[in-house]
Protein backbone atom coordinates (compact mmCIF):
# COMPACT_ATOMS: atom_id res chain seq x y z
CA UNK A 1 0.00 0.00 0.00
CA UNK A 2 1.35 3.44 -0.95
CA UNK A 3 1.85 6.37 1.34
CA UNK A 4 -1.31 8.29 2.21
CA UNK A 5 -1.66 11.68 0.57
CA UNK A 6 -1.57 14.73 2.84
CA UNK A 7 -5.06 16.20 2.90
CA UNK A 8 -5.66 19.96 2.97
CA UNK A 9 -8.90 21.82 3.56
CA UNK A 10 -9.57 25.11 1.79
CA UNK A 11 -12.41 26.67 3.77
CA UNK A 12 -14.26 29.43 1.97
CA UNK A 13 -15.58 32.77 3.15
CA UNK A 14 -19.26 33.49 3.69
CA UNK A 15 -20.09 35.13 7.02
CA UNK A 16 -22.66 33.04 8.91
CA UNK A 17 -22.65 30.56 6.03
CA UNK A 18 -19.30 29.54 7.51
CA UNK A 19 -21.16 27.52 10.14
CA UNK A 20 -21.49 24.93 7.37
CA UNK A 21 -17.75 24.29 7.80
CA UNK A 22 -18.55 22.78 11.20
CA UNK A 23 -20.79 20.19 9.57
CA UNK A 24 -18.28 19.41 6.82
CA UNK A 25 -15.44 18.90 9.28
CA UNK A 26 -17.66 16.77 11.50
CA UNK A 27 -18.49 14.52 8.53
CA UNK A 28 -14.81 14.14 7.63
CA UNK A 29 -13.73 13.39 11.19
CA UNK A 30 -16.52 10.86 11.78
CA UNK A 31 -15.45 8.99 8.66
CA UNK A 32 -11.76 8.83 9.48
CA UNK A 33 -10.59 11.46 6.97
CA UNK A 34 -7.41 13.02 8.35
CA UNK A 35 -6.97 16.78 8.06
CA UNK A 36 -3.30 17.61 7.65
CA UNK A 37 -3.52 21.36 6.98
CA UNK A 38 -6.11 24.12 6.67
CA UNK A 39 -6.25 27.43 4.84
CA UNK A 40 -9.30 29.56 5.53
CA UNK A 41 -10.71 32.84 4.30
CA UNK A 42 -12.84 34.92 6.67
CA UNK A 43 -15.42 32.53 8.19
CA UNK A 44 -13.23 29.67 6.98
CA UNK A 45 -10.31 31.05 8.99
CA UNK A 46 -12.59 31.42 12.01
CA UNK A 47 -13.96 27.88 12.01
CA UNK A 48 -10.74 26.24 10.82
CA UNK A 49 -8.53 28.10 13.27
CA UNK A 50 -10.75 27.53 16.29
CA UNK A 51 -11.12 23.84 15.37
CA UNK A 52 -7.36 23.34 15.27
CA UNK A 53 -6.85 25.28 18.51
CA UNK A 54 -9.49 23.35 20.46
CA UNK A 55 -8.77 20.00 18.82
CA UNK A 56 -12.45 19.11 18.62
CA UNK A 57 -15.15 20.14 16.18
CA UNK A 58 -17.76 19.32 18.83
CA UNK A 59 -16.24 22.00 21.08
CA UNK A 60 -16.48 24.51 18.24
CA UNK A 61 -20.14 23.66 17.83
CA UNK A 62 -20.69 24.07 21.58
CA UNK A 63 -19.26 27.59 21.45
CA UNK A 64 -21.56 28.44 18.56
CA UNK A 65 -24.58 27.10 20.43
CA UNK A 66 -23.61 29.15 23.50
CA UNK A 67 -23.69 32.44 21.58
CA UNK A 68 -26.44 34.81 22.68
CA UNK A 69 -27.89 37.93 21.07
CA UNK A 70 -26.36 39.92 23.94
CA UNK A 71 -22.88 38.55 23.25
CA UNK A 72 -23.28 39.07 19.51
CA UNK A 73 -24.41 42.66 20.06
CA UNK A 74 -21.39 43.28 22.31
CA UNK A 75 -19.08 42.06 19.53
CA UNK A 76 -20.72 43.75 16.57
CA UNK A 77 -21.90 47.02 18.13
CA UNK A 78 -18.30 47.98 18.85
CA UNK A 79 -18.62 51.17 16.81
CA UNK A 80 -16.36 54.10 16.01
CA UNK A 81 -13.70 53.19 13.45
CA UNK A 82 -12.62 55.40 10.54
CA UNK A 83 -12.14 52.44 8.16
CA UNK A 84 -15.11 50.33 9.20
CA UNK A 85 -18.44 50.61 10.95
CA UNK A 86 -17.20 48.13 13.59
CA UNK A 87 -13.81 48.43 15.27
CA UNK A 88 -13.41 44.69 15.72
CA UNK A 89 -11.68 44.92 19.11
CA UNK A 90 -14.45 43.06 20.92
CA UNK A 91 -14.46 40.33 18.28
CA UNK A 92 -10.78 39.78 18.95
CA UNK A 93 -11.32 39.85 22.73
CA UNK A 94 -13.97 37.14 22.42
CA UNK A 95 -11.64 35.03 20.29
CA UNK A 96 -8.92 35.47 22.90
CA UNK A 97 -11.27 34.09 25.56
CA UNK A 98 -11.75 30.96 23.45
CA UNK A 99 -8.19 30.55 22.18
CA UNK A 100 -6.31 31.51 25.38
CA UNK A 101 -3.48 33.27 23.58
CA UNK A 102 -2.60 30.43 21.22
CA UNK A 103 -0.33 31.20 18.31
CA UNK A 104 -0.50 29.75 14.82
CA UNK A 105 2.94 28.22 15.41
CA UNK A 106 1.57 26.25 18.37
CA UNK A 107 -1.05 24.43 16.29
CA UNK A 108 -0.37 20.78 15.57
CA UNK A 109 -0.98 21.12 11.81
CA UNK A 110 -0.13 23.94 9.39
CA UNK A 111 -2.69 26.73 9.19
CA UNK A 112 -3.05 29.91 7.14
CA UNK A 113 -5.56 32.70 7.72
CA UNK A 114 -6.04 34.34 4.33
CA UNK A 115 -6.37 38.12 4.12
CA UNK A 116 -6.31 40.72 1.33
CA UNK A 117 -3.82 43.58 1.01
CA UNK A 118 -5.99 46.65 0.52
CA UNK A 119 -3.20 48.45 -1.39
CA UNK A 120 -2.47 45.77 -3.97
CA UNK A 121 -5.45 43.40 -3.93
CA UNK A 122 -3.09 40.49 -3.34
CA UNK A 123 -3.91 37.56 -1.07
CA UNK A 124 -1.75 37.52 2.04
CA UNK A 125 -1.44 34.36 4.15
CA UNK A 126 -0.96 34.94 7.86
CA UNK A 127 0.92 31.88 9.15
CA UNK A 128 2.52 33.17 12.34
CA UNK A 129 1.50 35.16 15.39
CA UNK A 130 -1.59 35.26 17.57
CA UNK A 131 -4.35 33.12 16.13
CA UNK A 132 -7.04 35.51 17.32
CA UNK A 133 -5.41 38.44 15.52
CA UNK A 134 -4.99 36.44 12.31
CA UNK A 135 -8.67 35.41 12.34
CA UNK A 136 -9.74 38.99 12.94
CA UNK A 137 -7.61 40.19 10.02
CA UNK A 138 -9.04 37.51 7.72
CA UNK A 139 -12.61 38.45 8.73
CA UNK A 140 -12.40 42.24 8.33
CA UNK A 141 -15.23 42.77 5.85
CA UNK A 142 -14.38 45.98 3.94
CA UNK A 143 -16.26 49.04 5.25
CA UNK A 144 -17.98 46.92 7.93
CA UNK A 145 -15.07 45.84 10.17
CA UNK A 146 -11.93 47.92 10.61
CA UNK A 147 -8.93 46.79 8.59
CA UNK A 148 -5.86 45.54 10.47
CA UNK A 149 -2.37 46.95 10.05
CA UNK A 150 0.30 44.25 9.87
CA UNK A 151 3.90 44.81 8.76
CA UNK A 152 3.00 48.01 6.95
CA UNK A 153 0.00 46.50 5.16
CA UNK A 154 -3.68 47.27 5.62
CA UNK A 155 -5.36 43.86 5.57
CA UNK A 156 -9.02 43.10 5.02
CA UNK A 157 -11.28 40.07 4.50
CA UNK A 158 -9.63 37.17 2.68
CA UNK A 159 -12.81 36.58 0.72
CA UNK A 160 -12.11 39.74 -1.29
CA UNK A 161 -9.19 38.05 -3.08
CA UNK A 162 -9.42 34.32 -2.31
CA UNK A 163 -12.99 33.25 -1.44
CA UNK A 164 -11.86 29.59 -1.54
CA UNK A 165 -8.07 29.47 -0.87
CA UNK A 166 -7.19 26.27 -2.72
CA UNK A 167 -3.79 27.42 -4.02
CA UNK A 168 -2.82 28.57 -0.53
CA UNK A 169 -3.52 25.22 1.11
CA UNK A 170 -1.45 23.63 -1.65
CA UNK A 171 1.38 25.98 -0.65
CA UNK A 172 1.08 24.58 2.88
CA UNK A 173 1.92 21.14 1.47
CA UNK A 174 -1.44 19.58 0.63
CA UNK A 175 -1.28 16.71 -1.85
CA UNK A 176 -5.07 16.24 -1.92
CA UNK A 177 -7.21 19.34 -1.58
CA UNK A 178 -10.81 19.53 -0.42
CA UNK A 179 -12.44 22.87 -1.21
CA UNK A 180 -15.53 23.98 0.71
CA UNK A 181 -17.26 26.60 -1.41
CA UNK A 182 -20.00 28.70 0.20
CA UNK A 183 -20.47 31.06 -2.75
CA UNK A 184 -23.79 29.70 -3.94
CA UNK A 185 -26.63 32.07 -4.80
CA UNK A 186 -30.18 32.22 -6.01
CA UNK A 187 -29.68 34.58 -8.92
CA UNK A 188 -32.36 36.69 -10.54
CA UNK A 189 -34.88 34.39 -12.18
CA UNK A 190 -36.86 35.16 -15.34
CA UNK A 191 -40.41 36.26 -14.59
CA UNK A 192 -43.57 35.79 -16.59
CA UNK A 193 -44.53 39.42 -15.88
CA UNK A 194 -43.04 42.42 -17.65
CA UNK A 195 -41.49 43.80 -14.45
CA UNK A 196 -37.72 44.19 -14.57
CA UNK A 197 -35.43 43.49 -11.58
CA UNK A 198 -35.05 46.47 -9.26
CA UNK A 199 -31.86 48.49 -8.87
CA UNK A 200 -31.05 46.80 -5.50
CA UNK A 201 -31.63 43.40 -7.16
CA UNK A 202 -29.17 44.28 -9.91
CA UNK A 203 -26.53 45.61 -7.51
CA UNK A 204 -26.71 42.55 -5.28
CA UNK A 205 -26.61 40.18 -8.24
CA UNK A 206 -23.54 41.91 -9.70
CA UNK A 207 -21.54 41.43 -6.48
CA UNK A 208 -22.73 37.86 -6.04
CA UNK A 209 -21.87 36.98 -9.63
CA UNK A 210 -18.33 38.27 -9.16
CA UNK A 211 -17.86 36.16 -6.03
CA UNK A 212 -19.54 33.14 -7.60
CA UNK A 213 -17.27 33.17 -10.62
CA UNK A 214 -14.06 33.88 -8.69
CA UNK A 215 -14.81 31.08 -6.22
CA UNK A 216 -15.56 28.72 -9.11
CA UNK A 217 -12.24 29.49 -10.76
CA UNK A 218 -10.35 28.85 -7.55
CA UNK A 219 -12.11 25.54 -6.98
CA UNK A 220 -10.91 24.19 -10.33
CA UNK A 221 -7.56 23.41 -8.68
CA UNK A 222 -9.19 21.28 -5.98
CA UNK A 223 -9.37 17.48 -6.01
CA UNK A 224 -12.76 17.48 -4.29
CA UNK A 225 -15.29 20.31 -4.09
CA UNK A 226 -17.91 20.39 -1.35
CA UNK A 227 -20.71 22.91 -1.88
CA UNK A 228 -23.21 23.05 1.00
CA UNK A 229 -26.69 24.26 0.05
CA UNK A 230 -26.59 27.57 1.94
CA UNK A 231 -28.05 29.88 -0.70
CA UNK A 232 -30.96 30.63 1.69
CA UNK A 233 -28.58 32.39 4.10
CA UNK A 234 -27.28 35.89 3.43
CA UNK A 235 -23.55 36.19 4.03
CA UNK A 236 -24.20 39.57 5.69
CA UNK A 237 -26.96 38.41 8.07
CA UNK A 238 -24.77 38.27 11.17
CA UNK A 239 -27.76 37.29 13.33
CA UNK A 240 -27.64 33.85 11.68
CA UNK A 241 -24.64 33.05 13.88
CA UNK A 242 -27.38 32.45 16.47
CA UNK A 243 -29.48 29.31 16.02
CA UNK A 244 -27.51 28.28 12.94
CA UNK A 245 -28.12 24.56 13.40
CA UNK A 246 -29.69 24.34 9.93
CA UNK A 247 -26.50 25.73 8.36
CA UNK A 248 -24.33 23.24 10.25
CA UNK A 249 -26.63 20.44 9.06
CA UNK A 250 -26.34 21.55 5.42
CA UNK A 251 -22.56 21.33 5.77
CA UNK A 252 -22.78 17.88 7.33
CA UNK A 253 -25.01 16.59 4.53
CA UNK A 254 -22.66 17.93 1.86
CA UNK A 255 -19.66 16.47 3.68
CA UNK A 256 -21.25 13.03 3.96
CA UNK A 257 -22.10 13.10 0.24
CA UNK A 258 -18.41 13.60 -0.59
CA UNK A 259 -16.99 10.85 1.63
CA UNK A 260 -17.10 8.04 -0.93
CA UNK A 261 -15.24 10.11 -3.55
CA UNK A 262 -12.57 11.16 -1.06
CA UNK A 263 -12.01 7.56 0.07
CA UNK A 264 -11.75 6.40 -3.51
CA UNK A 265 -9.24 9.13 -4.31
CA UNK A 266 -6.84 8.65 -1.43
CA UNK A 267 -5.06 5.75 0.19
CA UNK A 268 -6.51 5.15 3.66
Amino acid sequence: MGKRKKIGLALGSGGPRGLAHIGVIKALVENGISIDMIAGSSAGALIGGVFLALGSIDKVEEYVHSLTYKKLAWMFLDLGSASGLIRGDNIEKYLEEILSGKTIESLLVPFAAVTTDLSTGDSVSVRTGLLSHAIRASSAIPALIESTHVHGRHLVDGGASAPVPVSIVKDLGAEYTIAVNLDVYSFIQPHTSSHSPTIPDMGRAAIELLRFNLAGLMCREADCIITPDVSHVSSLNLMKFIHGEDIVQKGYEAGIAAISKIKEDILL
